[in-house]
């Protein structure tokens, strides 16, 4: 029996080694995320349906990360922190974008641009949907 646990575990190692290179085949970096940017005024919805499901982030990941410390748990806000209630999707997706791009939309600019700075559209679309109504 104990041959059997051998076995059966070098077969699952050999299984996991050959799968593990997840890297493009061609040596590319995968640019799914980032290939064509959002035009403004699209809809999240059309650029995350764009990419494989296994690409498509999820909204409640990139809120979690990026926006519950300044705008809540239900995105009410709190001190100087606005609440997010009542942005449409798209909406939102336009001022995430505009701070991306470095536009100034308000007293929290700074803190939006760096908070967006690192986001894919596809996570700008992901999150406006998540967070948007």
């Amino acid at each position: 029996m104990k041959s059997f646990h051998i076995a059966t575990s070098l077969f699952l190692l050999a299984t996991l080694a050959a799968c593990g290179d997840s890297g493009a085949p061609d040596g590319k970096a995968d640019t799914a995320l980032t290939e064509s940017p959002a035009q403004p005024g699209s809809n999240p919805a059309d650029i995350l349906a764009a990419l494989p499901p296994e690409d498509q982030p999820y909204g409640l990941d990139v809120y979690t990360a990026k926006c519950v410390q300044c705008h809540g748990n239900l995105g009410l806000g709190s001190d100087n922190n606005p609440a997010l209630t009542g942005l449409t999707r798209s909406a939102m997706q336009q001022k995430l974008l505009a701070y991306r791009a470095g536009q100034t939309l308000g007293p929290q600019t700074a803190v939006m641009a760096k908070a967006v700075a690192g986001l894919s559209d596809a996570e700008i679309a992901a999150v406006s949907i998540y967070a948007g109504e």
